[in-house]
């Protein structure tokens, strides 16, 4: 999918062959927030075990500006326990939008979005949710999300 007006913007469903793009942009992002390279050499395992265990229930995304990969997203599919009377039914949980810096404002993270939207869509979803930054609520408002008031959370860690 090519974000509208911005034909350098590439923006297609990740695979096998991705995991190495997927786990080197995990790892930019990370680093952004710390500030600092992060040293971890079992990263790269880690990486490619949640890869394999996470397949079947996560569609991702990459971006690519000029071949490059820039940016990624991905929505953890929770299905819904099927109700007697009512077709089967999912909604999604969109997880992990990240776009490298030096490529924001420039219709990368649309793309990624509008990705993520559309597939849902296609698949029937019920919602999507996220738990946005401060920083991307207006990125996100823009796009049509709105507060959920009703949903509850019990931190466990941090």
């Amino acid at each position: 999918m090519t974000a509208p007006g911005r034909h350098d913007v590439r923006c297609r469903p990740a695979g096998d062959d991705d995991v190495a793009v997927l786990a080197d942009l995990r790892r930019a992002w990370t680093e952004e927030d710390a500030g600092a390279v992060v040293d971890d050499p079992g990263y790269g395992g880690r990486f490619d075990a949640f890869w394999a265990a996470e397949a079947l229930r996560r569609t991702h995304w990459i971006a690519e500006l000029d071949g490059e990969g820039v940016g990624m997203a991905s929505v953890v599919t929770m299905a819904r326990m099927p109700q007697p009377g009512e077709p089967d039914s999912a909604w999604g949980y969109v997880h992990h939008l990240y776009v490298r810096p030096g490529c924001r404002d420039r219709g990368v993270g649309r793309a990624l979005l509008d990705a993520v939207v559309a597939e849902a869509r296609q698949r029937g979803f019920h919602q999507l949710l996220l738990n946005p930054r401060p920083r991307s609520l207006p990125f996100y408002r823009r796009s049509g999300f709105v507060s959920a008031d009703h949903l509850l959370v019990l931190p466990l860690s941090r």
